[in-house]
């Protein structure tokens, strides 16, 4: 996105009270022509299309040219490029990342294939919205890399690129501040492992997006503050979620909304097994969901991660408003459980417009040691309580969600190649995308 429409952006809506889940202004400080006054084009640093790997000329085109220019572009110009020596372009300023090639992964070597540390004023886009790095897990099943890693950077953004089948997670983002993610389409396996996007940090900004898989949508990690999500399409995807949560979880002013599941593992999911902290400030509004497994899952006692030390993390001020679905069998998972650590009790949660059912007709809630209003949320003062089940019957408000013309039926197997997609240009049902792709400027 260009400097002066992120800003310009920013300054109309945050006075309506719609981006007052940031903190600032995100994406780079200055505008994509000022970082294009030099062009380091990897076929300039020993790369060619058709490379067996273009990693060292990645490598080189940045530490030759990007960090000797201010106001640069390391550009992989259109074409195939294997990839089999990870880059680290580490403490650049004023620069941008033009990927309008496809990279493929071919070595099984752990880590990440493109990690961006330290980055202050950059931008990390394809000019065409089809460049891709084709991760192909296939071969290398959670033992590989993963694809993209953001680490401690400020004044960013990431847009218009297409990641798929990464062996492990897609796009880490890691600490720093002020970032914004927009116009990706994420493709990974049908299994755990295969995230989509990680966050944690300060003032991040993700919006449109689409992601298959079978774990991570969009998933909000500790410590984070600030942070907006909208526009999500998870694809028959494990579904968005906060946590797992740990010792000395510190999350606070989250806003969710506008965020669309078709299949899939959850609606949304807060999760942890022990720890301390606190979770606290979070509005998740405006989801539908078709077809997932469980609906609205508060789980502190979550069988997918160890124990962490500590009493329990107190989530609190947590409202869940507006949400429209079905779950697959709400009696075997409910559509709404909030299952609470009874050392801590989640309090202040409220629920208001929430119509969740199940496509067998025929569902129960599930609440322990949680304190708010809806559903079977007790009142008064916080106190440990066993889990009470409650029978329930379709809510009133409740309607067939609508759906998206791309919508997948199923996930991706795990041991087969996965396509490269095209970038949406919807990512909610009803709702246009807030920036154009890039192909389109």
């Amino acid at each position: 996105m260009l400097f002066g429409h992120v800003h310009l952006l920013f300054a109309l809506v945050a006075a309506s009270g719609s981006l007052a889940q940031l903190s600032g202004s995100v994406g780079p400080t200055s505008s994509l022509p000022s970082k294009q006054k030099t062009i380091c084009n990897v076929l300039n640093y020993g790369g060619e299309v058709g490379s067996s790997d273009i990693g060292p000329a990645i490598g080189s085109a940045f530490v030759n040219c990007v960090l000797t220019h201010s106001g640069s572009t390391l550009y992989v110009p259109p074409g195939n490029y294997n990839m089999e020596t990870w880059q680290t372009l580490d403490g650049a300023t004023k620069w941008a990342f033009q990927m309008d090639g496809i990279i493929t992964r071919t070595n099984a070597t752990g880590g990440n294939m493109i990690v961006v540390e330290n980055a202050d004023d950059f931008e990390f886009f394809s000019s065409n919205s089809a460049g891709a790095i084709q991760g192909n897990g296939y071969q290398a099943r959670n033992t590989g890399p993963r694809l993209i890693r953001i680490v401690t950077s400020t004044n960013w953004s990431i847009h218009d690129l297409i990641l798929v089948d990464s062996p492990e997670f897609h796009l880490v983002i890691q600490a720093g501040s002020n970032g914004e993610v927009y116009n990706m389409a994420i493709r990974g396996t049908n299994l755990g492992g295969s995230d989509g996007i990680d966050v944690w940090g300060a003032n991040y900004w993700i919006h449109d997006v689409e992601v298959t898989n079978r774990d991570e949508c969009v998933t909000v990690k500790s410590p984070s503050n600030n942070i907006l999500v909208e526009r999500i399409w998870c694809n028959q995807s494990g579904g968005s979620a906060i946590g797992s949560l740990g010792t000395e979880t510190a999350i606070e002013d989250v806003l969710y909304r506008n965020v669309y599941t078709n299949g899939g593992n959850q609606m949304f999911l807060i999760k942890s097994n022990g720890g301390s902290g606190y979770l606290r400030n979070v509005l998740l509004q405006n989801f539908i969901a078709r077809g997932t497994a469980y609906g609205l899952d508060v789980d502190q006692h979550w069988s997918g991660q160890t124990t962490a030390a500590g009493s329990g993390v107190a989530l609190s001020n947590i409202t869940f408003a507006s949400w429209d679905g079905s779950v697959v069998d709400g009696v075997a998972r409910p559509p709404i459980q909030f299952l609470c650590e009874d050392n801590v009790p989640c309090t202040s949660m409220m629920l208001s417009s929430v119509n969740l059912w199940s496509d067998t007709s025929s569902a129960v809630n599930k609440c322990g040691s949680a304190f708010g209003s809806g559903s079977c949320l007790k009142s008064g003062s916080a106190s440990s309580y066993a889990v009470i089940t409650t029978s329930i019957s379709k809510p009133a408000g409740y309607t067939t969600p609508p759906s998206l013309s791309g919508d997948l039926s199923t996930g991706f197997a795990t041991n087969s190649p996965i396509p490269i997609p095209t970038i949406p240009s919807t990512f909610y049902p009803g709702l246009p995308q807030i920036s154009p792709l890039a192909k389109q400027l």
